[in-house]
Parts: structure tokens; sequence; C-alpha cells
């Protein structure tokens, strides 16, 4: 690992779509200046290697010059020259940083699970620290929970030499051994030990944000949890272990720290941090954070008798029966964000679909349509038939803002059949969406 003597962090702070320049002394909100060699490692690696329609920065023109913009996630991203990039959610027009931690830490505690008691009593105190440093400690929670109600731990089949009879003897490999040292027994046997991928995994994770904090508090922690894994080994195959992360019933307690391991270790990470370099890699797309906080919010405001799924896929654009196939087969399947049904006959009631994008009310023309795409407008038309049967209202939600504080008028598919967009206030947590 390259030495921070020789690599002092540079802490950058920067909104959604702010701009990254090469050099200079920019200091902006939404366009910052960073060193040569982050900007020249962020060109090349801004892409998954895995995936290239995941992005973290565009190449955009400023003057004369080129300039990488910031888009799709949040988060904390460090290259490996020491340059610390924290990236924010535009929650507003006004450069308000605080704000903007607040709500992005209150979406992540909510989509998380983790003490919104906890996080509303020190979100004065946490807002003033790093974001870097926030995150490691809601990690450190979720370990110091796993340790509190127990690190489990299990049967693993052991062979080994013994100087005395234990579990069951190999015969075999028994008859093999030479004369003189026919004196120790060739058995196996079963031993209960913490030794598992899931803590293997923990372990590893909680080595590595060690190596990042200087929370003094985070720090603390981390050393207390660590003592609790010192038995257990590093996880030597990352990869490896979380395809063997058991979802066993006795483990239900280790969910919610699996995603912060991947984070931390970049095993999901959508940048991968090349070479060895082990900078820090907490990035959140904010689609997906925004979709999940909001089917959360919605489900806590449900009558008894509705039941909110997100994701469901039940209904399929068309129906064909291939050439080869017996039966008629769903294709394209639809996927709404949410969908809100009654318990007892599963008849859909609400439909809705989150948009991480801004829309103006100010834009009301035929060529500006206020920024709703087209395509959105397809979609909704198709979910409104399939799982509507043409007939009621469908839901399109974006994050309220100064420009945008209220639903539009209705757009009307036909008499019947209508479309609405609405604003979902992230302060207040409200929208205007009935069901």
């Amino acid at each position: 690992m390259i030495s921070k003597k020789s690599n002092p962090i540079v802490k950058v702070k920067v909104r959604e779509f702010g701009l990254l320049l090469n050099g200079g002394d920019k200091s902006d909100i939404d366009c910052h200046s960073i060193k040569k060699k982050a900007f020249e490692w962020l060109l090349v690696n801004g892409q998954s290697a895995n995936d290239k329609s995941v992005e973290l920065v565009r190449v955009k023109k400023y003057g004369k010059e080129i300039a990488l913009q910031v888009v799709n996630y949040v988060g904390v991203l460090e290259t490996p020259c020491g340059t610390r990039i924290e990236i924010l959610p535009k929650i507003s027009d006004q450069h308000d940083s605080e704000t903007a931690k607040k709500v992005l830490l209150k979406m992540l505690s909510t989509v998380n699970k983790l003490s919104m008691q906890q996080f509303e009593q020190s979100s004065l105190k946490t807002v003033k620290q790093p974001l870097f440093e926030i995150l490691i400690g809601y990690f450190l929670k979720e370990v110091a929970d796993v340790v509190k109600r127990g690190i489990r731990s299990e049967y693993k089949r052991v062979e080994a030499k013994t100087p005395y009879l234990k579990g069951q003897l190999q015969t075999s490999r028994q008859l093999r051994e030479r004369p003189g040292c026919q004196n120790r027994f060739n058995v196996s046997y079963d031993q209960f030990s913490s030794d598992r991928s899931e803590n293997r995994l923990i372990h590893s994770a909680l080595k590595q944000v060690l190596k990042w904090t200087k929370s003094n508090e985070n720090h603390r922690l981390g050393k207390e949890l660590l003592f609790a894994f010192d038995e257990i080994p590093l996880s030597s195959n990352y990869s490896l272990d979380f395809r063997k992360w058991s979802v066993d019933r006795s483990l239900v307690h280790y969910l919610n720290v699996k995603s912060w391991c991947e984070l931390i270790l970049s095993y999901q990470s959508p940048i991968t941090l090349s070479g060895v370099h082990k900078g820090i890699s907490f990035l959140f797309p904010m689609e997906t954070l925004f979709e999940r906080y909001v089917a959360m919010k919605l489900q806590k405001d449900l009558s008894p008798h509705l039941k909110l799924k997100t994701q469901a896929s039940n209904q399929s654009l068309v129906s064909h029966t291939p050439a080869n196939a017996e039966k008629e087969q769903g294709w394209f399947k639809l996927k709404p964000d949410i969908v809100i049904s009654e318990k007892q006959t599963d008849k859909v009631v609400c439909i809705a679909d989150t948009k991480w994008k801004r829309i103006y009310e100010n834009q009301g023309t035929a060529k500006e349509k206020y920024g709703i795409s087209q395509a959105d407008m397809y979609q909704m038309f198709a979910y409104g038939h399939k799982y509507l049967e043409g007939e009621g209202i469908v839901y399109l939600i974006y994050p309220k803002h100064a420009q945008f504080n209220d639903s539009l008028e209705s757009f009307k598919f036909n008499e019947k059949l209508t479309v609405k967009a609405v604003a979902y206030d992230l302060d207040l947590d409200k929208c205007d969406v009935s069901f």
C-alpha cells in the first residue's frame, strides 16, 4: 500500500452533475479542480471494467478544455494519488452541502434499516463529520449488532493425525502408514468453528476500515470489534466467500452487514480500484437509493388491507408461443418500481415509478414537456394497461426542488387512464400519491 506520507489526502466536495477540472484552483461545489493524476485516473477508470453502462463520470467541454462530470453515484471515492472526492446528491439549487449530506444520511439510514432515533439524536454532530467517517461508523454499528446478537459458528469436517483416537478412523490411510509411524491416528471429525465465510469477510472489512479511519471514536469501536474476530482468519477469496454467504435463518442478523462488506471490499463497487491501491470506494446509485427510500416511506402509510411490492414482474408486454414451445410465454417483463394491491384479492390499486431526475413546472410547452421523457410515458402507458387493466392513475415520482414544488396537471392517455407527475419532498417525506 502506498504510504500516506508520499500521498497526502486532498479532500474535494462536489454535488451530482458537478464538474471536475484538470488542475487549477476552482473550489465550487458544482465545479472543483483536482490534481492531474486524479483527473487522468478518473478518465480511465470512470467506468466499470465489467459493465460499460455503469459510469461515474462523463466527459464534458469546459471552455477550450475538457472536464469530467460526476453522475449516477453519490458517496466517497479515493483515487490512488490520494484525492478523496465526496459526491453529494443535488437536493436543491442552494450551495448547502450540510443539508444535502443530512438528506443523504437519512435516506441511507432508512434503506439500510439503521436506527433513525439514534441518527436523529446525533444528526447535528454527525453532519459535521466527513462523509466517509459517517459511513464507516454505520458499518461498525452493524458489526456491533452482529457481535451483540452472537457470532455464528458451524460444524466443519476436519482431517488430521492425532496421538489419540477421535471421531472416525480413516482405515485406508492408517493401513498405508510406514512402520514406526503407526503411533498416530488418521482421523476425521466435526469441529464447531466460527471460521466461516461470513465471519472471514466481516473480519477483512474491519481490517480495511481501520486503515482508512481517522476518527478516534471509529478507531476505538473498530479495535473492540476486531478483538471479537481475532481467532477468525481473513478472507483469502472475497468472490468465493460472498457466494458462500448463507441465508440460513440463524444468520438473519448478518443480513444488513453484507452490503457494507461488499462496498468496503469493492466486491460490488461500480468503480473497481485497480492495482495494489485500496482506497475508499463507498458509492451508492441515487436512482436505486431514491426508489427504495420512497417505497419504504409509502409502505409505512399503507392501510392494513393493502400490500406494497417493489420491482414486481408478473406482467409482460406481449404474449408469444415460439415454434418449439408448447405453451404461450410472456415476453418483455414489465417491472414497475412500486405496485400497491389489496391483500385478499391481489387487485392492483396503485402503480408508481420513481425517477431521480429533475423536471421543471415552468417548462410546460409542447417542445420542453417539463423535462419528462417520452420513454417514461410509454412505460407508464404499458404499466397502466397491464397492471390496472387500462383504468386508473399511474404515478411518476420525482424529487421536489425549487422549480418543481407541486404535482403537475394529470396527463390523459384516455378518459379512464391518466398519469400524474408528483413531487416527493425529501425534507418532509411527503408526496401526493393516493391509494
